[in-house]
């Protein structure tokens, strides 16, 4: 058998974590088999309908690269061929028009509530002819599900389910303005892709006898179903696409790495794990629905933290530049042409969980002072201080060669020479050079800024200074 597997998200939100291990899985069965793995918008609910979520979904699947065979395939392209097939059932009477109006369908459900009952559509139209009605009346068409018999499939997940088709009312398979619904759509779909298995979320799995009914009203090929559990955020909720970090791009701009996202949702749920950390290769040897835990999973963003931490630390340094620069990029931030960023990258990325943290924590390599910057230095505003800057400035220009041992030397000597503490010292050159209080080592964070860098900010440091004591008249001789 040739395997192929499809994801297929309704473009009503962006993608997120839930919707994202779908992708995976279905990706991951079709690779482990080597068949093919399609990715379809399910857009025929104009409505509905969200554009940019339609291209959020292909962008966050390509960043992943979870790719896909052929170009994407937009339903809302094959209006025409879902018409043929409804006028097909509607020729063999296993669907009709359907006139009920809102008001009626609304009275009924609410009766059927207040009798304790599963709210359904009664037939009655199923029963009644056309010349009932008016000839410019609106309508929906109706799929005739059979009344007697059952349902019966395996799920890869969950085992063998059966369903009695006297709790499936007559869905609807076409709109009053037009256009097919949902269930229909994908079971055309389904048929036409020949598609192999359906691997999807849980919250579809009321949607498969129903779909099963259409397989067979239509003579198709029934794949085979795997419902996998939910993802639930920490509150114990369904994760919405609304609500919950809205989309997976989220985690690129914050500066989460594939690799992290891909091996912490493909943990998440899994049963039988042998160890923690995998790569997408490894993966396709261990993935087998079989391992999947039947029960809802929590997110825990934390764990996400962790997994990112890894691979920001385990990773070729080559490819961590890459990610950082498409960051850079993404969130158009410019660094120092001359910035060694290799360098801060095997220095200090230890300390960091994502690229963002990374950035910001060094942003003064490639942005001005922060606001307050002014309000640190006021504390230096002494006439000591100042000589200390300006002997700082003559002795790093008086180097010839600039290294982290050379830059060293010059420190120790200013401490001697005003015998000063070096915490006391280090704040004030901090400041000079970061605008901020605190950093990692001052020695190499002087150095990986460079001499040219280093001593034009100490010379503003300088200027501001000599500023403050012409303003106060103050003596500097």
């Amino acid at each position: 058998m040739d395997i192929k597997t499809r994801f297929s998200p309704s473009p009503t939100g962006f993608l997120h974590l839930g919707g994202l291990r779908t992708a995976l899985f279905s990706w991951l069965f079709a690779q482990k088999y080597n068949g093919q793995f399609f990715l379809r918008i399910e857009d025929t609910d104009q409505q509905r309908f969200n554009k940019n979520s339609s291209l959020d979904i292909i962008e966050s699947l390509s960043w992943l690269g979870l790719n896909w065979n052929k170009e994407p395939i937009y339903q809302s392209q094959r209006l025409q061929k879902y018409q043929i097939e409804i006028q097909k059932l509607l020729k063999k009477k296993k669907a009709y028009k359907c006139y009920c109006s809102y008001e009626r369908l609304e009275l009924l459900r609410s009766n059927l509530l207040l009798l304790g009952k599963k709210p359904r559509y009664d037939g009655k139209c199923r029963k009644n002819k056309k010349k009932n009605f008016t000839e410019n009346q609106s309508y929906v068409i109706r799929f005739k599900n059979p009344h007697t018999g059952t349902v019966t499939f395996t799920d890869k997940i969950l085992g063998k389910i059966i369903i009695q088709n006297s709790e499936l009312d007559d869905l609807i398979i076409q709109r009053t303005d037009g256009t097919p619904t949902y269930n229909f759509c994908a079971v055309v779909d389904d048929i036409d892709m020949k598609i192999t298995h359906v691997i999807r979320g849980n919250d579809h799995l009321n949607n498969t006898p129903r779909q099963i009914n259409l397989f067979h009203a239509l003579k198709g090929n029934i794949p085979q179903f795997a419902h996998l559990s939910m993802i639930l955020n920490p509150k114990g909720q369904k994760l919405s696409k609304r609500y919950d970090m809205s989309s997976i791009l989220e985690y690129r701009m914050k500066g989460y790495l594939p690799e992290a996202i891909l091996n912490y949702l493909f943990c998440l749920g899994m049963l039988n794990q042998k160890k923690e950390f995998y790569s997408l290769k490894e993966m396709k040897v261990f993935f087998s629905l079989k391992n999947i835990n039947k029960s809802p999973s929590i997110i825990n963003k934390k764990k996400i933290l962790w997994f990112n931490h890894y691979y920001l630390n385990t990773l070729n340094i080559e490819k961590i530049l890459i990610y950082i620069k498409k960051y850079l990029f993404i969130n158009k931030i410019q660094i120092l042409k001359h910035f060694p960023l290799k360098d801060l990258i095997i220095h200090f990325m230890k300390r960091h969980y994502t690229i963002e943290d990374f950035i910001l924590s060094y942003n003064y390599f490639f942005l001005d002072f922060d606001i307050d910057f002014k309000k640190n230095i006021q504390t230096y505003c002494k006439k000591k201080y100042l000589k200390i800057l300006l002997n700082l400035k003559k002795n790093i220009l008086n180097l010839s060669f600039w290294s982290i041992e050379n830059v060293s030397n010059v420190f120790k000597q200013l401490l001697l020479k005003f015998n000063l503490k070096f915490s006391k010292f280090a704040k004030l050159i901090r400041i000079s050079i970061t605008g901020k209080t605190s950093t990692p080592s001052l020695t190499i964070i002087s150095f990986l800024l460079g001499k040219k860098y280093f001593l034009k900010r100490i010379s503003f440091v300088i200027t501001y200074l000599e500023n403050f004591f012409f303003k106060k008249k103050i003596d500097l001789i």
